[in-house]
């Protein structure tokens, strides 16, 4: 029996993009994850707080759907990520079922197992992060712009507009201006512009998209006035377009050195299927509209974002989609050996890498073994073609998510020194916790028992000299800077990543609390 394309894309959306279970990662996930739980606990569901600090980088929808996901299933990471792997999950089926009614069956089952098995689409779909909601919004948007101007009815423009709403209230302006442009050129580049805009519904549009918006950015602005306009309008969207912001790279060349990775492995095909596609164009022999529509999206992405003087590599995950139409494109019409023949050498050289990288680490290096199906699959396409890629890239990121993470997670420093203040600051009401001149998002939300003050080494030493039970986390090279102060080093910790070390440092009365406790334990 012939199993449908669309149960297949369904269920591997489903298999590969349930939420795992694994602690938050880097410095941005935990930021959305505690912010969400500080609403839960506040009843505020209006204004973000991060540390017990207003936080004001992002609209609330993000911060809504992990509350969700918390009130659903507690306070953890699979109920923080589940209604974010949700959204993974619907962009993958959208685009197939788009597809399969311009394009058929075959290339929008192709074109969804390319999206699906994107690198960077597949960690941001995995994770507690606005960018993959953002990215379901848009997609959606866009693909209701086309089908309401291929089939000229209004119901997809104010559809379009709606979803547009919706995106706003995920990651702000960006969510409407994005799709505009994207739509508007494509309407410039097929010469119908002026007629189009004349024809799209806009007062019903606009009255919908102001009716997603409005209720929240009312609220939160009659709450919190001109601070919350300075610090989301003019901070966070204008002045980060604008302006570099510290930490966050500026460079022209950021995304042209990012892509082999974001885009991977089909980062190694997609020069092909453009180099092509100006050979045909020079030739005008590409009639594809849903192709020209693509491509304006991927590079329309593109550019908006190379503009933007602040870049991170998540910004172009709203090309996705696009790009893996692109990529289908190229696979249906060609079977060139090249990429195949470079994605056989770098799968083996990863799967080497990453081998070597965990021996140098000192961690497990069985957990190498995960790469085995990429490798495998690679070899395969040889005689299967390129799609037998992502089989195994698929099944490579399924084994990274739920057993080698999992694996690694007595490895990680953070989680686990955050989790153990929590136990100290469950068994005593009056000991304090400090950061020194350090700050570690993964912390703030494990230790989830009031706000970590990173203080300088001034205050430190006060705080060490007290008579209340003290507890400061930092990196061990910080110590350096409490020349003459009195303290204990109660626990140390190696990076899994990098080569710092975390401390966990305490006056005398603070190693007494922590003997207890762990006397208590044994």
């Amino acid at each position: 029996m012939k199993i449908p394309k669309f149960l297949i894309v369904a269920l591997l959306s489903v298999i590969v993009l349930l939420p795992g279970s694994f602690s938050v990662f880097d410095k941005d996930e935990p930021k959305y994850t505690e912010a969400a739980y500080e609403l839960v606990e506040s009843g505020d569901y209006i204004t973000p707080y991060y540390n017990y600090s207003y936080r004001f980088d992002k609209p609330i929808l993000t911060y809504w759907l992990i509350a969700l996901g918390y009130k659903l299933f507690g306070v953890n990471e699979f109920g923080g990520r589940f209604f974010i792997s949700l959204f993974g999950m619907a962009t993958v089926i959208a685009v197939f079922l788009w597809l399969r009614g311009l394009k058929g069956e075959d290339f929008a089952f192709r074109s969804s197992l390319i999206l699906l098995s994107s690198l960077d689409f597949l960690i941001m779909s995995s994770i507690a992060m606005p960018d993959i909601v953002l990215t379901s919004f848009i997609t959606l948007s866009l693909i209701s712009f086309y089908e309401g101007y291929r089939r000229g009815k209004d119901f997809y423009y104010v559809a379009a507009f709606a979803l547009s709403g919706f995106a706003t209230l995920t990651k702000g302006p960006v969510g409407i201006v994005l799709p505009g442009i994207i739509a508007v050129t494509y309407l410039i580049l097929r010469r119908d512009l002026i007629r189009t805009l004349r024809r799209i519904p806009w007062v019903s549009g606009v009255l919908v998209f102001t009716a997603v918006v409005a209720p929240w950015y009312v609220a939160i602005l009659k709450k919190h006035g001109y601070q919350f306009f300075r610090d989301f309008i003019i901070f966070h969207n204008v002045h980060r377009f604008l302006s570099k912001i510290p930490g966050h790279p500026t460079h022209w060349y950021y995304y042209l050195i990012n892509f082999p990775w974001m885009f991977f492995p089909w980062s190694v095909v997609f020069p092909f299927a453009i180099w092509h596609l100006i050979k045909r164009e020079r030739h005008h022999s590409v009639t594809d509209d849903v192709l020209h529509f693509c491509l304006i999206w991927f590079f329309g992405v593109v550019a908006f974002f190379q503009v933007a003087h602040t870049k991170l590599a998540h910004y172009l995950l709203p090309s996705f989609p696009a790009f893996a139409v692109i990529v289908s494109w190229y696979i249906e019409r060609f079977r060139e050996r090249a990429p195949i023949l470079i994605l056989i050498l770098l799968s083996a050289f990863m799967s080497v890498g990453f081998a070597v990288l965990l021996k140098a680490k000192g961690l497990p290096v069985i957990v190498s073994a995960i790469t085995v199906p990429f490798v495998l699959s690679t070899l395969l396409s040889l005689r299967f073609g390129l799609m037998s890629v992502a089989a195994g890239f698929i099944s490579t990121m399924f084994l990274l998510k739920f057993l080698a993470l999992p694996y690694l997670e007595p490895f990680r420093a953070k989680p686990e020194v955050g989790k153990e203040l929590r136990e100290v600051a469950a068994a005593c009401s009056k000991c304090k916790f400090y950061f020194l001149d350090y700050t570690s998002p993964e912390i703030v939300y494990y230790f989830r028992s009031g706000r970590l003050e990173d203080v300088k080494p001034e205050r430190a030493r006060k705080l060490l000299s007290s008579d209340e039970p003290v507890f400061i986390v930092t990196r061990k090279n910080r110590l350096k800077r409490l020349a003459d102060a009195e303290f204990s080093i109660l626990e140390e910790r190696k990076e899994l990543i990098t080569e710092h070390r975390i401390v966990i440092i305490s006056n005398q009365e603070g190693e007494r609390v922590w003997r207890r406790l762990k006397a208590s334990q044994s």
